[in-house]
């Protein structure tokens, strides 16, 4: 009986070791002793630095080019690494392929491919990411995995109305209609095209489009308005000194503050490279659909601003809306619509998507912001208490009213509930490993009829 259970034992690891179902492919020497997800969070800083620095127009756009970075990455991990679904191609690595390599070639090749104009300072961080990585087969095999997975998001993503031509046009001034903002007053606002662009995981950029914003002779507008005119106001006296703090802390750009400090909490997690790849495209692809879904519902309602608001109070038609022509935000409004708050709408997606992937709400997320030169440091005790405050920043800001950032937190948890709910980078499970591998079928992105056990709480 011994002898026989040895046997069944030592066929099961053969055939798990021929079909990969406990862990997927194998994974070159290289690529296991240096699992530890590093290589994953310096492409991800060089890509925001890149596209951050580019600027890209705007927050919202640079959201989008970071995502179609880390699902390139991702698809390269996974295709080596296995255990998750891929998100544009089912790619079959070559056995022992680095995954240094691949991550590193992935990254260079879609940022390229975004940002065309900074080939050559990408080549070069290449050049000095595969150098660290010993010449051979394992290193060849990665770079062409890394080739396929970028080739395959960019095709993906072509066509998805990116820097589409998008001009918007004023409604009549008058109470309600957004106006253009000081100090710059700009005729043009923000990025309007984001609001048509193809999402990643949502079915349309309309698909969690919260209803409008309160009609101006309601009670629930005067409340987020006089809220907003007495905390928001830059001479105030109301505000005291930590809410003015936690206004600044969230000005940073919203692409860089948060990838950086997600990278941050992976290494403190000690997430492998697969982990660090999922986690980075969750987050990400989350706050790309977010902005989408964000803009496509600001340019659809193009509702007025605190700061014009508040100096056109006595045009509302209502008595408790006192205006005030010389008030002024302690932050400088941003030149797009208002409804609803685009950090509640981003930032809310963040720490949600952050507290699904981990399963637990409750951690230590020390949060930092880089703004005007000085370090700023926010230990939040849950993930979703980061959304909270950004949502709040924005009240203490003077940038939005509070029911704007009650729609936008609605939109962004939506966008993660659709997101896990439809098995977006969910866990393949051992049939579904071999057929992938054995078939080269396309179990490819997310699919309605999901079945993740990791990620069905909310």
């Amino acid at each position: 009986m011994a002898l026989r259970k040895k046997i069944v034992l030592s066929l099961i690891v053969l055939l798990m070791g021929i079909t990969g179902w406990a862990h997927g492919p194998a994974i070159s020497n290289e690529s296991a002793a240096n699992n530890d997800g590093q290589i994953v969070r310096l492409w991800n800083q060089i890509a925001t630095d890149a596209i951050v620095v580019t600027g890209a127009n705007a927050p919202a756009s640079s959201g989008v080019l970071m995502a179609i970075v880390q699902l390139g990455v991702y698809d390269a991990v996974v295709a080596i690494a296995g255990g998750y679904e891929p998100y544009a191609a089912s790619i079959t690595a070559p056995a022992g392929a680095s995954v240094d390599a691949a991550v590193a070639q992935s990254a260079h090749d879609v940022l390229v491919g975004l940002l065309p104009s900074q080939a050559f300072a990408l080549g070069a961080q290449l050049a000095t990411s595969l150098a660290t990585i010993p010449n051979g087969v394992a290193k060849a095999d990665g770079i062409w995995v890394g080739q396929q997975a970028a080739a395959a998001i960019l095709a993906n993503r072509t066509g998805d109305g990116r820097f589409a031509n998008a001009p918007y046009t004023f409604l009549p001034s008058g109470p309600g209609a957004y106006q253009p903002t000081p100090p710059a007053f700009s005729t043009t606002p923000l990025v309007p095209w984001v609001a048509q662009v193809r999402p990643f995981t949502m079915t349309n950029p309309s698909q969690f489009r919260p209803g409008p914003p309160p009609s101006l002779n309601s009670r629930r507008w005067a409340n987020g308005y006089n809220l907003t005119k007495a905390y928001g106001d830059a001479n105030g006296t109301l505000r005291n000194a930590d809410q003015s703090e936690i206004a600044i802390f969230w000005t940073e750009n919203t692409v860089r503050q948060w990838n950086r400090n997600i990278r941050s909490q992976a290494g403190r997690e000690a997430l492998d490279d697969i982990q660090t790849a999922r986690l980075l495209a969750v987050t990400n692809t989350a706050m790309a659909d977010a902005w989408i879904g964000c803009w496509d519902a600001k340019y659809h309602y193009s509702f007025w601003r605190p700061v014009t608001a508040i100096r056109q109070g006595d045009t509302d038609g209502r008595l408790d809306t006192i205006g005030d022509p010389n008030w002024t935000p302690l932050v400088t409004t941003p030149n797009h619509p208002e409804y609803p708050g685009a950090h509640a709408c981003v930032s809310t997606a963040a720490s949600h998507a952050l507290r699904r992937f981990f399963r637990r709400d409750q951690t230590t997320f020390p949060m930092d912001s880089v703004v005007g030169g000085i370090t700023y440091v926010h230990t939040f005790t849950r993930y979703t208490d980061a959304g909270a405050e950004a949502r709040t920043a924005r009240i203490f800001g003077g940038m939005h009213y509070t029911f704007s950032n009650e729609a936008g937190a609605g939109l962004g948890r939506q966008v993660v509930r659709w997101m896990f709910a439809n098995g977006c980078f969910r866990r393949t499970h051992p049939h579904d490993e071999w057929n992938r591998r054995a078939t080269s079928n396309t179990h490819v992105g997310c699919t309605s009829n999901a079945n993740d056990d990791d990620d069905q709480h909310d």
